[in-house]
C-alpha cells in the first residue's frame, strides 16, 4: 500500500499545523491508509511544553519521496516544504486565500482552501464528513480544539466564523483538557516567549513578496495573553531578530488578546505608511496601536486587495 505524506510548510510549525497534520493522519489511519507525518519545521511558541510533552510521532524528512502528499495550513508555493514534488500532491486544506483557484485548477474536489479561522476546523469537519466523528482520540481532539482557540485569537479575530465555534464546541466532548486549558495555554505560550524573545520572532516571522507590494515585507508576530508593556521592554530584542531577515522594511505584529488589539512596531516610515492605508491604525512614534485584533494572514490579504 501506497504511503501518504502529511505536511505544512517549510520555515516553521505552529499549533494549527501539528493539529491538523495529527488529526488528518489519525483520519488516515481509521480509513486503513498508510500515511506518515513530515513536518521540517522548527516548533514555534504556539507548541507549548505542555503539548510537546504529548506523544506525538513525526519525522522531518519523508520516508518515501515517491509518496502521495496532503498539505496542510498551508496553500502558497512559497512556504510549502522543500521535500515537495508537485506531481505527487493530492490533497491541500488551507484557511488563506491567495492560491486557491491554482489549487482548484490542479485538484479540483481535492482542493480545501476555504476562509474559516482554523485549518483545524476543516479537518474537525471531514472526521464528520466521512464518519469518524465519534472514533477521533483524546489526543486529536485536545490539538485540534486548541488550535481553533489559538487561530482565533479566543474567538476575537475578525476572521472567526460559525463553522469555527460549531467545531469547538462540537470537540468539547471528546477532550480531557483541564477545567482552566484556556487560561493555562496562553500562559504557556507567553512563559515560551519570554524564555528566548529573539527565537520566539524569527519562528513566527514570514517575509510577503506580495505584488500589490512594490517592496518585501517581513512580518513577525507575537500572540500574547496582554501584550501592553511588551516594547517598552524588549523592541531591541525584536528589532534585532527581524533584522536577520536581510529587508529594511519590517514590523512585529502583537496581538494582545485580553485587551482586543495589536501593537505593531516597525522602524520603516513605508509599512507604517502601509499599514495606515489598510488598517485602523494610530501611531506614536514606531508603535502603533489598531482598534481590534488582527492576525497576519488577515494583514497579508489586506495587502493583497491594494
Amino acid at each position: 500500500m501506497k504511503t501518504t505524506v502529511i505536511t505544512a510548510g517549510e520555515a516553521f510549525t505552529d499549533i494549527d499545523v501539528l493539529a491538523c497534520a495529527v488529526a488528518y493522519s489519525e483520519l488516515l489511519t481509521l480509513e486503513n491508509k498508510k500515511n506518515e507525518i513530515v513536518l521540517p519545521g522548527v516548533f514555534n511558541s504556539s507548541i507549548t511544553s505542555t503539548i510537546r510533552s504529548w506523544n506525538i510521532n513525526y519525522v522531518t524528512q519523508p520516508t518515501d519521496i515517491e509518496s502521495d502528499i496532503v498539505i496542510v495550513d498551508v496553500s502558497e508555493l512559497t512556504y510549502i516544504s522543500k521535500f515537495i514534488q508537485m506531481e505527487h500532491v493530492v490533497e491541500v486544506y488551507d484557511h488563506r486565500f491567495g492560491f486557491q483557484d491554482f489549487w482548484k485548477e490542479k485538484l479540483s474536489e481535492h482542493a480545501h482552501v476555504e476562509l474559516v479561522g482554523a485549518c483545524a476546523t476543516l479537518i474537525w469537519e471531514e472526521y464528520k464528513k466521512r464518519g469518524f466523528a465519534d472514533k477521533v482520540s483524546k489526543l486529536s481532539a485536545n490539538l485540534l480544539t486548541i488550535a481553533i482557540l489559538s487561530n482565533t485569537l479566543n474567538f476575537g479575530a475578525s476572521v472567526t466564523t460559525d463553522r469555527d465555534v460549531t467545531a469547538f464546541e462540537e470537540l468539547k466532548k471528546y477532550i480531557d483538557l483541564p477545567l482552566n486549558w484556556t487560561e493555562q495555554y496562553f500562559e504557556e505560550v507567553e512563559q515560551s516567549i519570554y524564555t528566548d524573545i529573539g527565537h520566539a520572532i524569527t519562528s513566527d516571522t514570514k517575509t510577503l513578496n506580495l505584488e500589490t507590494v512594490p517592496f518585501p515585507v517581513v512580518m513577525g508576530q507575537l500572540e500574547l495573553w496582554s501584550a501592553n508593556t511588551f516594547l517598552d521592554k524588549h523592541k531591541v530584542e525584536a528589532q534585532a531578530a527581524l533584522e536577520k531577515f536581510g529587508h529594511p522594511d519590517w514590523f512585529l505584529s502583537i496581538p494582545s488578546i485580553s485587551e482586543k488589539k495589536n501593537y505593531m512596531y516597525t522602524e520603516s516610515k513605508k509599512v507604517k505608511e502601509l499599514l495606515s492605508k489598510i488598517i485602523t491604525i494610530s501611531f506614536d512614534g514606531d508603535v502603533g496601536v489598531t482598534d481590534k485584533l488582527w492576525l497576519r494572514k488577515e494583514i497579508r490579504k489586506k495587502l493583497l486587495e491594494l
